[in-house]
């Protein structure tokens, strides 16, 4: 048993989980993938459960560690799993809040063009000349093999992960123009591989500062690249917080709901 469920996906993720168990709150998380496990392992006392998070795998999850509540830090661009959690927890009863990072505003930058997914920056992009830098990850990357000389003219920048690299080759990306790294990039560096992929474009998410994202557009500015942002969509949740403390404070109004913790989730359709 735990008294709080955390669904990892971010940095920000480590953060709260870092605060909980300065609390002491008995704590575990949910991670997908074994990357995800590894940036974890310095925290003891942590029980860490790895894999795809579909309805009935949350369901599971309620009911064999019979959590307070859950906290949903996953990625601002894994909708997916939010749904799922949010459905679940409705279903069940159970207190939820999702933490997500602040959106930042480029309006005033002439330089991004913000698109609201990945089908429309690869129509931008066809438009484009020179060569393209994708800081996006590997999910739904098939959706840029459109773009015409991608195979010559597109780069990646991904996780040294087997899988992803097998995908990306299996794809026809151009083996020389993947970029397998693990961050924190800062500003710096960013400006260096911009450099070294001879990019004019840069295509990202708007995953917010501690995502990366100011660094990102900050170096693509002093190279005179053009930026192309795939904004994020808003996920429909009456209880959401971009700070810390209001998690902390959820916590602990959750505390003293034990009477939730003796009764079995049953999902309802």
């Amino acid at each position: 048993m735990s008294d709080v469920l955390v669904i990892a996906g971010t940095t920000d993720a480590k953060i709260v989980i870092q605060r909980l168990l300065e609390m002491n709150v008995d704590t575990a998380v949910t991670v997908a993938t074994r990357m995800g496990c590894r940036m974890l392992d310095d925290y003891q006392h942590l029980n860490v459960y790895q894999g795809k998070l579909n309805k009935e795998r949350i369901l599971s999850l309620l009911n064999a560690l019979k959590p307070q509540c859950l906290i949903d830090a996953s990625n601002p661009f894994s909708g997916e799993i939010t749904r799922n959690a949010i459905h679940v927890c409705q279903s069940a009863n159970m207190p939820y809040i999702r933490f997500e990072r602040e959106k930042l505003n480029y309006d005033d930058n002439p330089n991004v063009v913000v698109v609201r997914n990945y089908g429309e920056a690869c129509e931008v992009l066809s438009q484009c000349a020179g060569n393209i830098l994708l800081t996006l990850g590997s999910n739904k990357i098939e959706t840029f093999t459109k773009i015409p000389d991608y195979n010559q003219r597109v780069f990646l920048r991904i996780l040294p992960d087997w899988k992803v690299l097998c995908k990306c080759e299996k794809l026809g990306f151009n083996p020389k123009n993947i970029i397998a790294i693990k961050g924190p990039y800062n500003e710096a560096l960013n400006i260096e591989l911009f450099k070294y992929c001879n990019a004019a474009v840069l295509v990202t998410k708007e995953s917010g500062n501690m995502g990366g994202v100011v660094d990102k557009i900050n170096a693509a500015d002093k190279l005179g690249m053009k930026t192309i942002l795939v904004d994020r969509l808003e996920e429909q949740c009456t209880n959401k917080t971009s700070s810390i403390d209001e998690i902390m404070e959820f916590v602990n109004q959750t505390k003293n709901l034990s009477i939730s913790n003796q009764k079995t989730y049953k999902e309802t359709k």
